[in-house]
């Protein structure tokens, strides 16, 4: 368990490098894709995927805060790209892994109530406009699982497809729906609960100081019922990659372990961020 706790902090401390992609003036617009794509070549096999963070906060059960409904949450999240070099059509093949955990750290014996591993293997490809990479489509295949068995066992697969749009330096849009698969019967309701897609907004500032996001996941059925998950981060030096973040999840589905069991948390602590795209 202290390894967990210190592969944790020692990736706090850590300072990823940008993937910066520089494009040479006159280059004619039919080489432009293949010059950025072949800069692709030399961005760090390891990357940040998702935002890695500790925050810890409450869900205000019974109008009050207090040790049983206070906890901690944090997120670990990788990228590694399989080749350096490219498929035909520019497609590149990666493996991410994603671990979230729920501590309740508030308590006696600081017991972990829920840690989901969430690991995928997808093919990415990248669509260059004005010398910029303007598009990203990414096809996943997902497994999801909190390594109990029994009645607290809670696991399922998904083919996901994942589109991003981004229109400048201060936004980027990104729609997401996944097909699920080899659904465990404890869990066989997830979709309903937990989603079948999302959409999300992430806006950033001129300086790179200021973040925040909005994301929307839809759960099952013909309504409008829809969880959320909002984000504001504020970086902290300018020459690091650590953000004072907040965090405020209201609907179903944020841990595996109670993913039918309605939440409303807002919990507050630190971020480290991916430089390039935010991904949900």
């Amino acid at each position: 368990m202290k390894g967990k706790y210190l592969l944790f902090f020692l990736l706090l401390s850590v300072k990823v490098l940008p993937a910066q992609i520089n494009q040479a003036e006159g280059v004619p617009e039919s080489q432009q894709e293949d010059s950025l794509m072949q800069a692709l070549e030399n961005i760090p096999a390891f990357t940040i995927y998702k935002d890695n963070y500790i925050i810890t906060g409450t869900n205000f059960e019974k109008g009050k805060v207090t040790k049983y409904n206070s906890d901690a949450k944090f997120q670990l999240s990788l990228r590694h790209r399989l080749f350096r070099k490219l498929f035909p059509y520019h497609l590149y093949m990666f493996l991410t892994y994603t671990q979230k955990s729920f501590w309740d750290i508030y308590r006696k014996s600081a017991p972990f109530t829920e840690t989901s591993y969430n690991p995928t293997l997808g093919f990415g490809r990248n669509f260059v406009r004005n010398k910029r990479i303007e598009w990203i489509g990414m096809v996943q295949f997902e497994h999801e699982s909190n390594g109990r068995d029994g009645i607290y066992s809670r696991s399922w697969n998904c083919i996901s497809f994942t589109g991003i749009y981004i229109p400048g330096k201060h936004f980027n849009l990104q729609a997401k729906a996944w097909i699920a698969m080899m659904v465990a019967k404890q869990n066989r309701h997830m979709t309903r609960y937990a989603g079948i897609g999302h959409f999300s907004a992430t806006y950033t500032s001129d300086n790179k100081r200021f973040n925040c996001s909005a994301l929307m996941i839809k759960r099952g059925g013909w309504n409008l019922n829809a969880n959320w998950q909002l984000g504001i981060a504020y970086r902290l030096f300018r020459e690091d990659n650590q953000f004072l973040y907040l965090q405020f999840y209201n609907g179903y589905g944020e841990s595996m372990i109670d993913y039918n069991h309605f939440q409303r948390c807002l919990r507050v602590g630190f971020v480290i961020k991916p430089n390039s795209v935010c991904i949900f």
